[in-house]
């Protein structure tokens, strides 16, 4: 028989798995029950075009915040999980700049390829997302999996991968489109991209900083260029991205350049 104390954890765990998974779902959710509503699309259409870009990321972070806030609360005193946000100046800024140098292919090709038209909005489709999507998928969904359930990090990675990927799917296309018809290898490498993420993320001994700029830069470049207007074409834009997401793959998971020193413990629930 199995002892009650044991019995006891493991339904503590599984209550702050469905307590995660639920809050998940409602940031992943709403957001997409409401765009299905043409009348929510046409008011959200005559608002300050700031607001209609914001409206959503910063719902998703409010879930965030609150489901951060009741985990810390059950969890209770003692060792906590971290989002990897507070990590300290030094080791924010030297995730970020590591994160951000991974991108460099992506800037050399770009710096053969032809320039897209400026956009005055560039930081809503690079900066903000690069953050919030990372809070979101990667600090809170997965990070909190691992950190505070202990789930395999594979598995929540996976999970969160495949939703992260969906996310990126218009669920009210335009004429001519169609939902199936946009799944595929565009939405099969965003997927991969957020697997690659979670795991770039833990073995940065949870420094969301670097993949927040591997995320963000990525986006920059691919917004300020035509990557695919090179002599490679689509190949050259996917090569570019798959060295930029490998050279942050080798600098954290195999040269452990953001791992603490053997003898500094850091106090997060780890897996």
């Amino acid at each position: 028989m199995e002892p009650k104390s044991h019995t006891n954890q493991a339904t503590h765990r599984s209550g702050m798995a469905i307590l995660i998974v639920v809050f998940f779902f409602i940031g992943l959710g709403v957001p997409q029950v409401l765009n299905g509503f043409e009348s929510y699309r046409a008011m959200r259409g005559s608002w300050p075009i700031d607001a209609q870009f914001m409206i959503h990321p910063l719902f998703r972070m409010l879930i965030v915040l609150i489901g951060w806030l009741a985990i810390r609360r059950l969890i209770g005193q003692g060792r906590t999980p971290t989002l990897g946000i507070m990590v300290g100046w030094r080791q924010a800024l030297k995730g970020f700049v590591i994160g951000f140098a991974c991108t460099l292919p992506m800037l050399v090709l770009g710096l053969m390829c032809t320039t897209q038209p400026a956009s005055r909005y560039l930081v809503y489709s690079t900066v903000v997302p690069g953050f919030t999507e990372e809070v979101f998928y990667r600090a809170f969904a997965f990070g909190l999996l691992v950190q505070v359930v202990a789930i395999n990090r594979w598995t929540a990675a996976v999970f969160t991968a495949i939703f992260f990927g969906l996310a990126h799917v218009d669920f009210t296309p335009s004429q001519g489109q169609t939902i199936l018809g946009q799944f595929g290898p565009w939405i099969a490498m965003i997927a991969l991209g957020g697997l690659l993420y979670a795991w770039i993320y833990q073995r940065a001994n949870w420094n969301l900083w670097v993949v927040v700029a591997l995320h963000a830069g990525m986006n920059l470049w691919w917004d300020v260029f035509d990557l695919t207007s090179s002599e490679m074409g689509n190949w050259g834009a996917t090569i570019s991205r798959i060295l930029a997401v490998g050279l942050a793959i080798y600098f954290v998971v195999f040269r452990g350049v953001l791992r603490p020193p053997a003898t500094n413990q850091v106090s997060t629930i780890r897996a």
